[in-house]
């Protein structure tokens, strides 16, 4: 057997002090030994980098109204020399390269200041037919692609019970118009019965309306109190800058079709105790004013009608 020289104890110590020596920050847990610091900056996107990626806080959805500009942004960093396109979803039509748009349609059209990372795609009075998926594409190989959905809200109004609406002689008619979907509350809403405009001020007496306006929806109550043959027709009701909807009104005399049960109505008949009926929509708000809106519009549909009572309406 050989012995093995002092020298080569030395060599063989110099050899393996260094895979002995524990590095500083690194862990042998990981299934790598990487430490946590490690792997933050491997999950961290470079600051710079010759390959154009997509900013992460982009919002993946976006709202419009019909007939409002819609506008969806697209920023990339570290864009060298490539192009940013926008393509639309349901036909893989091209709208614009680069700086260029490549639609007849007009209303489309992109936004890019020089030295800026952000292409804008806007779209002037969106229509419904514009809802869909849109794709900000990089001229990478391969191409590099990032999908917005825009959805489009198109307002709208239903009048609570509609199309047909039974009550009782001399109870009272309530009658509850929601209007969703609004880029902004409507300046005024207007009710009419048949073709006439319905006049607070006129010999009927006993009616008022009551309105609350939020941010997306506004709801119109009209009260006509001790309801008689003559109040039964159509009533429209007639937002600005809105379509109208109606609904038809039938005054019973003691009668009790089958058609007031099966209606949405019946969420509304008449008490006994002479007081309106409550309707869910006077709770159409929203954030912290929510509960106090909705009290005082439930507390002025039960004083309203005791009001208009006590002056013998």
């Amino acid at each position: 057997m050989c012995e093995a020289s002092p020298t080569l104890h030395l060599l063989l110590l110099l050899l393996l002090v260094p895979l002995l020596t524990p590095v500083p920050g690194v862990s042998g847990g990981g299934p790598a030994g990487r430490s946590t610091r490690d792997e933050e900056l491997m999950n961290t996107s470079p600051l710079v980098t010759d390959q154009p990626y997509f900013d992460p806080s982009m919002s993946t959805t976006l709202t419009a109204h019909v007939g409002r500009r819609a506008e969806l942004h697209c920023r990339v960093h570290s864009i060298g020399n490539r192009t940013v396109s926008w393509i639309r979803g349901r036909d893989l039509r091209i709208l614009t390269v680069g700086r260029y748009t490549y639609t007849t349609d007009l209303r489309y059209e992109v936004l890019h200041q020089d030295g800026t990372n952000q292409w804008t795609l806007r779209i002037r009075s969106a229509q419904p037919r514009d809802q869909g998926t849109y794709e900000c594409q990089i001229s990478t190989k391969p191409i590099k692609a990032f999908t917005v959905f825009l959805k489009v809200l198109e307002p709208r109004g239903e009048i609570l019970g509609s199309p047909d609406l039974y009550v009782q002689k001399a109870s009272m008619i309530n009658l509850t118009c929601i209007l969703h979907n609004l880029p902004e509350p409507p300046t005024y809403v207007l009710w009419y019965h048949g073709n006439k405009d319905i006049r607070y001020s006129s010999s009927r007496g006993g009616v008022a309306v009551l309105v609350v306006k939020d941010t997306t929806t506004t709801t119109s109550h009209l009260l006509i109190s001790s309801a008689t043959l003559q109040d039964a027709g159509r009533y429209t009701c007639a937002p600005a800058g809105l379509s109208p909807t109606s609904v038809r009104v039938h005054v019973l005399d003691g009668e009790e079709p089958a058609a007031m049960q099966k209606n949405s109505t019946a969420a509304l008949p008449p008490p006994l105790d002479g007081r309106p009926a409550m309707s869910n929509s006077s709770a159409v708000v929203s954030g912290a004013t929510r509960t106090v809106k909705a009290e005082a519009v439930t507390l002025a549909l039960v004083l309203v009608p005791a009001w208009l009572q006590m002056r013998g309406c």
